[in-house]
Order: structure tokens, then sequence, then C-alpha cells
């Protein structure tokens, strides 16, 4: 969840896909303490980003857990680079 600060009152607002209100033909998010709608969408994009949002959950790994589960105690704290050779082709 992410925090963004609604544009007409300043306040720090979640931002939550859950939040969404139906207004007419749109959908649109609004604003804890004001009111005002910060943010609004059609019906097709609505379901384009939670279409995206269950394809991110469903496909990209969770790297924090993954690296909670490993044992990093072991791990290299520190990443280092060889020199990089310089190619005998010429162009």
């Amino acid at each position: 969840m992410k925090t963004i600060a609604c544009p007409t009152c300043k306040q720090d607002v979640q931002w939550d896909m859950n939040r969404l209100q139906k207004l007419e033909e749109r959908w649109v998010m609004v604003c804890e303490k004001c009111g005002d709608p910060f943010f609004s969408v059609i019906e097709e994009e609505k379901e384009m980003i939670l279409a995206g949002i269950r394809l991110t959950e469903e496909y990209v790994p969770d790297i924090i857990h993954a690296y909670h589960s490993e044992d990093v105690k072991n791990l290299p704290s520190r990443v280092g680079f060889g020199v990089i050779k310089k190619s005998n082709s010429e162009d």
C-alpha cells in the first residue's frame, strides 16, 4: 500500500485499489480528510490495473520472504567485479 498526499488538503492518504468507489461512469478514490477525489479511472482501466496486480502477485517472487528464509550469515557483505577485458576484434 502506498501513501500519497491529497492534492487539495495535503493530507497523507493510503492508496489502495480496494478503496475505489463507483461515481457515475468512473471509479474514484477520495481523501479521507476532505472527501475530494484524488484518483479516477474508467472501468476498463480499473480492470487492467487489477489484472496487473494479480499477475504481479502470482508471478513475481517474494524477494523479502526468500531473503529471510536463506542463511544470510554466510553471504558476503561486499560484491566486487573484476577488470573488464578489451576485445581483440576491431569494428
